[in-house]
């Protein structure tokens, strides 16, 4: 929410806390009474402190993939990557040889895409010739170690997107709860308001001030004046 977003809410807010210390004045009106809660309601939801904006901005915080996951990673595909390695320098296999030639070292220092790619190829390999890796001590139980370390991986490697996702969809669904409810102030309560005009001027007073927006952000600072 942007400084001018919060002066419109904090403006909500205080009309809200006025409308409800004037309740029983309008009261039987039912069209009134029903604008009220339906601007209660939006104000509640675009509260910060609310569990869904909670929620929302907890989602919004994209994080990178944690160094202890691409490590393991590195590690596990480093593993399968040797036994490939002496198992393509036996036979002969150039282009295995090419593909397996990787240390752990270069595996953690390379970008997470890269290791990605590198990782699900040595798997897939190795899971095609896991009958000759018997040799080389590989086992199912390494290859689903691989898997898993992979999965691991590319969960929080999406986690990013899927934050950024979500924070575009609570930004918007804001937006519309912020046009909404200024919507309602404007089409209806303040039209309402008019029969209060003469009949409770305390109340029409307190509700005119209070629907003045006040950005206190937008203020800028008088420049200083010259000094003679």
């Amino acid at each position: 929410m942007n400084d001018k977003q919060r002066a419109k809410l904090q403006m909500m807010q205080a009309t809200l806390a006025v409308l409800d210390q004037h309740a029983d004045l309008y009261q039987a009106n039912a069209a009134f009474a029903k604008a009220r809660q339906r601007l209660q309601d939006l104000v509640a939801d675009l509260d910060p402190t609310a569990d869904n904006q909670q929620g929302a901005a907890r989602a919004a915080k994209p994080g990178a993939v944690k160094k202890a996951t691409k490590l393991l990673l590195a590690q596990r595909t480093a593993e399968v990557a040797a036994a490939l390695y002496a198992h393509a320098d036996d036979t002969d296999d150039l282009n295995l040889q090419t593909d397996s030639d990787y240390s752990e070292s270069q595996l953690s220092r390379a970008t997470e895409n890269d290791l990605l790619r590198i990782a699900k190829h040595l798997h897939q390999r190795a899971t095609d010739l896991l009958p000759q890796l018997k040799d080389q001590g590989v086992t199912t139980a390494e290859l689903d170690e691989l898997a898993a370390a992979l999965k691991s991986f590319q969960a929080e490697q999406a986690a990013p997107r899927v934050a950024a996702a979500t924070g575009k969809a609570h930004t918007q669904s804001l937006a519309a709860d912020l046009r909404e409810a200024f919507a309602l102030l404007r089409n209806r309560v303040d039209k309402f308001m008019v029969r209060y005009q003469r009949s409770q001027p305390q109340f029409h007073t307190a509700y005119q001030s209070a629907r003045q927006t006040i950005n206190t952000a937008a203020r800028k600072e008088k420049a200083p004046k010259p000094t003679a």
